[in-house]
């Protein structure tokens, strides 16, 4: 089959006129239709070219990205840090710094529990801007260890 590159081929005319009513016209100047000229006739050189209309794109609709609701991470994190009973800080819109621990989580609120032993809060998630986890005192031990002892490599070294 031919490929055709935006153009459809002419329509092929029969010389007896059309399929299955013979002998009705068909060939230049077409008998019974006056008027009109045929193929090759005046008015063949004024039509010129024909062109097919131009095709609209299609719009292709991009997935929306996932949101923090449907992925279900956040609520996988702070389930995390509710088991591991893990310090947290949290961060506020206006820049003041709460320490505790997580007690609750839902959809639009969590629950902190002081580390100063004080009453429990409930903290909007709009009024938060992030929070993360304190590291333990012994991690930050281990971490200094580390530190001095590739500080005492790098001094043997050079």
């Amino acid at each position: 089959m031919p490929i055709f590159r935006g153009r459809k081929p002419p329509k092929k005319r029969s010389f007896g006129g059309r399929p299955g009513k013979p002998g009705r016209g068909g060939g230049p100047g077409r008998p019974g239709r006056p008027g009109r000229p045929g193929k090759f006739g005046k008015a063949a050189g004024k039509r010129g070219k024909r062109r097919a209309p131009k095709r609209k794109k299609k719009i292709v609709k991009k997935a929306p990205a996932p949101s923090l609701d449907t992925t279900g991470m956040e609520s996988l994190y702070l389930k995390e840090l509710i088991e591991a009973e893990q310090m947290v800080v949290v961060v506020l819109n206006t820049g003041e710094r709460i320490r505790g621990f997580v007690r609750y989580y839902d959809s639009d609120v969590f629950s902190l529990g002081p580390a100063d032993g004080g009453p429990k809060m409930f903290l909007r998630k709009e009024s938060v801007r992030y929070l993360y986890e304190e590291p333990d005192e012994e991690q930050e031990e281990v971490e200094e260890v580390e530190e001095m002892e590739e500080q005492e490599q790098l001094q043997l070294q050079s």
